[in-house]
């Protein structure tokens, strides 16, 4: 009698939301969150290894920024330089996030990588990837009264500036009298081993802005952690 209710051994849960956005081929963020969709390459952006000579490198990582066209592109000749394939500028351009750069292996047309740089005037990067700290960056006071706020923190989050974008399960966007509060619920599945489940983990992502200097933080902690398909 119970087996018709028992979940079968390559299946889940579907009455559970957060498994069938974790398993959908199509889900990725709600309907009215901020991603680019990129046709073509993987973006990169130009930080503070990649410009330097590996016998040049300090173990610190952060992205670069500023409001020069020229400097931007020479951090992308730089960054290009000295990694492992030596690509063809083919293209650049500039929206009021960033300056991109779009470079093609010259024996791979296949292998193309977008070279960014933040605009200084949008985003300061503060966040060294190789430590855990909360402050990730600044807003420039000239735009913190004129920017779309809860944008760019998802632009940050799909453009995989905050490391890998995972999915989305819900947000909440509050103004606060400290500044703005956005809360990411985000989920991250694992793949289980050979007879083991997949687990799927559920974060509560809160980031605050400071309405004053404009320094955005942010805070991770999990939530749940759900068993998945069993392998």
């Amino acid at each position: 009698m119970l087996l018709g209710c028992e979940i079968k051994k390559d299946d889940y849960d579907t009455s559970n939301p957060i498994l069938n956005k974790a398993y959908s081929e199509d889900y990725f963020y709600p309907d009215d969150f901020y991603y680019e969709a990129i046709d073509s390459g993987s973006t990169y952006y130009v930080n503070t290894i990649s410009i330097k000579p590996l016998n040049e490198r300090d173990h610190i990582r952060i992205d670069l920024c500023t409001n020069d066209i020229d400097e931007a592109r020479n951090w992308s000749e730089l960054s290009n330089s000295y990694s492992s394939v030596n690509r063809i500028l083919v293209s650049e351009r500039q929206t009021e996030k960033y300056f991109e750069f779009k470079r093609v292996s010259p024996v791979n047309k296949n292998d193309i990588v977008l070279f960014r740089v933040h605009k200084k005037s949008y985003f300061i990067p503060l966040m060294d990837k190789f430590k855990l700290i909360d402050t990730i960056g600044q807003i420039p006071g000239s735009a913190l009264q004129n920017i779309n706020v809860k944008q760019l923190i998802e632009y940050l989050w799909s453009s995989g500036v905050l490391g890998y974008p995972t999915k989305v399960h819900e947000t909440n966007f509050q103004d606060t009298t400290i500044g703005y509060k956005y809360e990411i619920k985000s989920i991250l599945i694992v793949y289980g081993d050979f007879n083991l489940n997949d687990i799927i983990y559920l974060h509560d992502n809160t980031f605050i802005i400071n309405s004053q200097n404009g320094i955005i933080t942010w805070d991770r902690q999990l939530l749940d952690e759900i068993k998945g398909k069993h392998r």
